[in-house]
């Protein structure tokens, strides 16, 4: 039993090394639980009557304490959505140190003082509440991994869900009566098995690929457990390749959006779930154009009012490709609304006003500001002063006049960096001449975005 536990804990800190190195926040989260779920077994077998110690209540007290142990230091991935979980899932280094600094100080006490602790009977009601509590919880994080191997269809996420199923059966060991019976080495040997194979499993799992990181990480930076979700995700895939295959002026315009999304979001106060679903939109708004013929996508020439209307489905066809996505489904109505327009005019529903959903009506100022105010192959970026101008313009029909004031105000306050490279703050707007042929201009960022 102790060499065994030995070379979980040995499996485990290569995942939670492995982890740190791809930036993979439920990686850690889930080698912190399986380090605990390895710690306490060691310490189970060097107080084993006649190896330390003769009896002593830490024998049982190890054996109780193993799974509850491992399941605090997991619990971020039990409450992801949860203000608790968003905070350690972007500190999970920070827990990880705080989560794996208790177990070696619970074990400590329980190899230095073997008789402080006491554990409950097997048959006390506390012991078969907490073993059932314990069990439930893992066996939801199994489910998890179950969800992700039916998502991308990845082996290693197979072998992580029956691995997890094995130590939730580990878990039932201090329900046993006979600590050298068949069952209780039968449990024990399981339980050592789910945590080889587990941290075999997340040890092999892909990291999301560069480009995928990249075009992600506005999203990612904010909710760190969508990482695995929005990378097996075959839409993502998708939408990352076409990506790749246009440019990388298309994926720079598709994450600068993306964050600037979510700035104004955070000033309207969305909570954490609608800022996730307002950046996922704001990246996959044009997905459904994978749909659209390359002879109209790509046209050099102005589409004609029949090419125009096959290219006014790509919201439609988005809307559906992100509902087939468990991951992205939240995000479908947004993608769908992106051209709404705040006066009725747009499409594929004519909403008007705040019919429209916020989400979309930020997206749609996000995205024009951008194309506006950078480079394309046939025409300069304009200044941002004569990109606020036009967006002042058609405040109130184009576009929500709330939001372009947000955004407006959202701007000048964002790191610059590479975000907005061409863009410097310009503190007396009014005195803007817009170009005569604005209209023709905005039809082409239309067409752009």
């Amino acid at each position: 039993m102790t060499v065994a536990a030995l070379a979980c804990v040995l499996a485990a800190t290569v995942v939670i090394s492995l982890a740190d190195r791809r930036e993979m926040a439920e990686v850690g989260l889930l080698g912190t639980m399986l380090m605990a779920a390895s710690v306490m077994p060691l310490v189970h077998g060097l107080v084993t009557p006649d190896v330390l110690f003769d009896s002593t209540e830490a024998f049982r007290a190890s054996a109780f304490l193993t799974l509850p142990i491992a399941i605090i230091g997991g619990l971020p991935l039990l409450a992801p959505h949860s203000a608790f979980g968003r905070w350690a899932a972007r500190r999970w280094r920070d827990w990880t140190l705080l989560a794996l600094l208790a177990v070696f100080i619970v074990a400590s006490i329980v190899v230095f003082f073997p008789d402080l602790i006491v554990a409950p009977g097997p048959r006390d009601a506390s012991t078969i509440v907490v073993t059932s509590i314990v069990v439930l919880a893992v066996s939801l994080l199994s489910m998890r991994q179950m969800r992700l191997y039916e998502l991308g269809r990845q082996p290693a996420n197979m072998v992580a869900s029956i691995s997890l199923m094995a130590i939730a059966v580990m878990g039932i060991a201090p329900l046993i009566t006979e600590p050298y019976s068949l069952g209780s080495w039968w449990v024990h040997l399981v339980g050592a098995l789910g945590v080889i194979g587990a941290c075999l499993a997340l040890a092999v799992t892909q990291r999301l690929s560069p480009s995928a990181h990249d075009v992600l990480a506005p999203v990612l930076t904010r909710d760190p457990l969508a990482a695995f979700e929005l990378g097996l995700s075959p839409v993502v895939h998708q939408f990352v390749a076409d990506i790749e295959f246009k440019d990388v002026m298309t994926r720079d315009h598709v994450i600068r959006t993306g964050e600037l999304a979510m700035r104004v979001g955070e000033r309207f106060r969305l909570s954490a779930p609608e800022l996730r679903d307002l950046g996922l939109a704001a990246m996959l708004h044009d997905v459904g154009k994978v749909h659209v013929p390359d002879e109209i996508l790509k046209k050099p020439a102005r589409l004609t009012v029949s090419e125009y209307e096959v290219m006014k489905l790509h919201p439609v066809h988005g809307e559906s490709m992100l509902q087939a996505e468990p991951a992205l489904a939240s995000a479908a109505r947004i993608v769908r609304s992106h051209h709404e327009r705040f006066d009725g005019a747009g499409y594929p529903d004519g909403l008007v006003g705040r019919e429209i959903p916020l989400a979309s009506r930020i997206i749609a100022v996000c995205d024009a500001l951008d194309a506006m105010t950078h480079d394309r192959q046939y025409r300069k970026a304009m200044p941002l002063s004569m990109a606020f101008a036009i967006l002042r313009e058609h405040a109130g029909s184009q576009w929500d006049e709330q939001v372009v004031e947000q955004v407006m105000l959202t701007v000048p306050s964002m790191a610059m960096g590479n975000a907005f490279d061409q863009v410097g703050r310009d503190d007396d707007l009014g005195g803007v001449s817009i170009p005569d042929d604005v209209g023709e201009l905005l039809l082409t960022v239309d067409a752009e975005i």
